[in-house]
């Protein structure tokens, strides 16, 4: 009787220690993965600041998903502009009315839930117009990309300038 509880006890041990190291190998997986898609957002969030700098509308294409929920509010946004096309007329316009833009992350904090990502942070802002006025500002913004093919895609773009009181 004494063998055959200790062969139980035996079998229930190495049960469990597979178990536990089955569970502990996919969880490292997960970490591993999730490390993996937060390090592919930020590459994606790095090319959208990028595309901004350099007022590359062919850089954007490739960054945003082409869908008609697609959505964009810039800092100097009036209105909430909603599918691909419009988006894309939107950064025309933005990048056709200035002649240098100077834009960098100062925060930045990413988060990821299956095929969606998120970040938020702050952008440091230098517009040169046209006609040679200079506006500078800080702006929350708020990012959301979706997994598609093995790529992180813009879905939608949100930035607020930053309210500072006066002095």
């Amino acid at each position: 009787m004494k063998r055959l509880s200790i062969h139980a006890i035996l079998a229930v041990s190495l049960l469990a220690a597979a178990v536990t190291a089955f569970a502990g190998n996919a969880i490292g997986q997960a970490k591993a993965q999730q490390t993996s898609d937060v390090e592919r957002v930020n590459a994606a969030s790095q090319a959208f600041i990028a595309a901004i700098a350099a007022r590359d509308i062919h850089a954007m294409d490739k960054i945003w998903a082409h869908e008609p929920n697609a959505t964009f509010i810039g800092p100097l946004s009036t209105t909430i502009v909603v599918g691909w096309d419009g988006v894309r007329k939107a950064w025309e316009m933005r990048f056709s009315q200035f002649d240098r833009v100077t834009i960098s992350l100062a925060e930045s904090h990413v988060r990821t839930n299956g095929k969606v990502a998120w970040t938020v942070g702050i952008e440091k802002v230098q517009l040169l117009r046209k006609n040679g006025d200079t506006l500078s500002f800080d702006a929350f913004a708020t990012n959301v990309f979706e997994e598609r093919d093995g790529r992180w895609l813009m879905v939608s773009h949100h930035a607020t300038p930053m309210f500072k009181m006066a002095k």
